[in-house]
């Protein structure tokens, strides 16, 4: 698929096919918004009556050799399944492949995240039905999204080669995607396996560097949850001061060298090592993907093999930390039950404060000395959300603004103006309003300053941001997708909030970023709604 200016290089890639077979699609409205999803459509419903399987190549890859005998190969290998041949290094499918590439397997399994369309092949029957899906879902979400979507509605599982056999080119996007700075593979290697392999990794685990940040990806029984690094290590009886340690004792003590250690002593920690080519390439990423929008590519390409090395280093002090025994989790001793109405933000609010040291038991187990946390009904999605803490001499009420984050409410403001940019629609701007929003992460924290730093107000208002109209479209349009603003005049506005009392008396400040906040509300907007694996 192929916008016309770029026909040239998409007619170069067919005549690699050396059965013939592929030919090219062009945008059929090539003067029109720069999207993909025109093409996609158009491509997708060019499936030929006697295929098995149908593959679309974007114009802008790299094949390595052998691609079109392996892509027929792994057809035959994996019949029901989608097929994806390249993931993006920062992508969260990208941090899949390294762990798979770690464990010595032919294939990874996506995790909740867009599909990596830049070279997808399906099952023909699956193949033919993405344009009608499509076209019933004209709600402008990306067609990653959309094909995502689709393929989770199916419940067909997406497989991704390790090592990815497509490159991509770093031709200029023609669907805007620039922004995102350099895009290449996690893994790639020039000469495709020539066998397909069996061997399908499903980890539970899957570190991940991205904005310069270490991240966890961490299946759960009903969702995927995503948490620091950091986090996940305390969680799992491993001091990030220990890591900290190891790690100064090299050269490189930058932020950014340090967020790739964590993330590759976390793989290593996290899965049986399998040395190997394709291991090796997938660590040289972690580093550049997690700068790849942060840094130039003459940048990039600098920086590349001194992070490598880094990473090498982390994977190994992460396989060596495996083998020793883990310190048990210290606690405040302070057992809590939260109450009330709040579904699966309860559950993540409980995994919040657990990970804060306290002990979480149900209600229906709660003695004398536990402390409730009840959290108030939101029966209008733009009220306050409260939640009453208990701390036994008398009880205290936390006021928070609305809540971002996973298992937040979708109809807030907040959330419609992050649906409205992920759609490319204008967001209805009132400068003149001010808006206040709370990350759940945030609320926590300050359940936890109520529960352990002596109390003496009876309310407490909590927020992580206060932004004006023009401010919020602004951490939007850069978490997000950047969009055009329509200024507007709000018929009336929410009373602002007054923070200063929870840093006097609790020394509760918020902690998470407005853009990091909306950035994490907005992925799990994208991808975990539904909280189907």
């Amino acid at each position: 698929m192929a916008h016309p200016r770029r026909r040239e290089e998409a007619e170069a890639l067919a005549r690699l096919d050396p059965a013939g077979a592929t030919r090219v699609v062009l945008d059929p409205e090539p003067d029109g918004p720069p999207m993909a999803a025109r093409t996609t459509k158009l491509a997708w419903s060019s499936v030929p009556d006697d295929a098995t399987h149908f593959l679309v190549l974007q114009d802008d890859v790299q094949l390595a050799d052998g691609f079109f005998e392996h892509a027929r190969k792994a057809a035959e290998r994996l019949p029901d399944d989608a097929i994806a041949f390249y993931t993006n290094w920062n992508s969260r499918n990208g941090a899949a492949v390294r762990m798979a590439a770690a464990a010595g397997a032919d294939w990874a399994t996506a995790v909740n995240e867009y599909a990596p369309c830049l070279a997808l092949m399906l099952p023909a029957e699956v193949a033919r039905g993405y344009a009608g899906y499509a076209v019933r879902n004209r709600d402008g979400w990306p067609c990653d999204v959309l094909m995502f979507r689709y393929l989770k509605a199916l419940e067909v599982p997406i497989r991704i080669a390790v090592p990815n056999t497509v490159e991509h080119s770093g031709l200029p996007s023609v669907a805007g995607n620039d922004a995102h700075g350099l895009r290449r593979s996690a893994c790639f290697s020039g000469t495709a396996p020539s066998t397909a392999g069996d061997v399908v990794a499903e980890h539970e685990v899957i570190p991940f560097h991205k904005h310069l940040t270490s991240e966890c990806a961490v299946r759960g029984d009903r969702y995927w949850e995503y948490l620091g690094t950091e986090r996940f290590l305390r969680r799992s009886g491993i001091s990030p001061q220990e890591c900290r340690t190891e790690f100064e004792r090299g050269v490189d003590l930058s932020e950014a060298a340090w967020q790739t250690w964590l993330t590759a002593f976390t793989m290593g920690l996290s899965t049986v090592e399998h040395s190997g080519a394709a291991l090796d390439q997938a660590l040289a990423t972690i580093g550049p993907g997690g700068l790849c929008d942060q840094l130039l590519a003459s940048e990039i390409e600098a920086i590349t093999p001194s992070h490598h090395d880094v990473a090498v280093w982390g994977f190994a002090a992460g396989r060596h930390r495996a083998a020793r025994p883990r310190r048990p989790r210290g606690g405040t001793g302070i057992q809590v039950a939260i109450t009330g109405s709040g579904g699966t933000l309860t559950e993540h609010l409980c995994g919040l404060l657990a990970d804060l040291g306290h002990e979480i038991v149900d209600s229906a187990r709660a003695s004398d000395e536990t402390r409730l946390v009840h959290l108030g009904d939101m029966a209008d999605p733009g009220d306050v959300f409260c939640a009453i803490v208990d701390t036994g001499p008398r009880e205290h009420v936390l006021r928070f603004a609305t809540p971002i984050g996973p298992h937040a409410s979708t109809e807030t403001l907040v959330a419609h103006w992050i649906q409205l940019a992920w759609t490319r629609q204008a967001l209805p701007v009132d400068p003149d309003r001010v808006h206040q929003f709370t990350d759940v992460r945030d609320m926590a924290s300050a359940i936890d300053a109520v529960l352990t730093g002596g109390p003496v107000a009876p309310v407490y208002d909590i927020a992580t941001a206060t932004l004006t109209g023009n401010e919020l479209a602004k951490v939007i349009c850069a978490a997000v997708r950047a969009v055009p603003a329509e200024h507007v005049t709000s018929a009336s506005g929410t009373p602002v909030m007054k923070l200063g009392l929870a840093a006097a008396e609790l020394g509760w400040t918020a902690t998470i970023p407005p853009d990091e906040a909306v950035r994490a509300f907005g992925k799990w907007l994208a991808y975990d709604t539904d909280c189907v694996r």
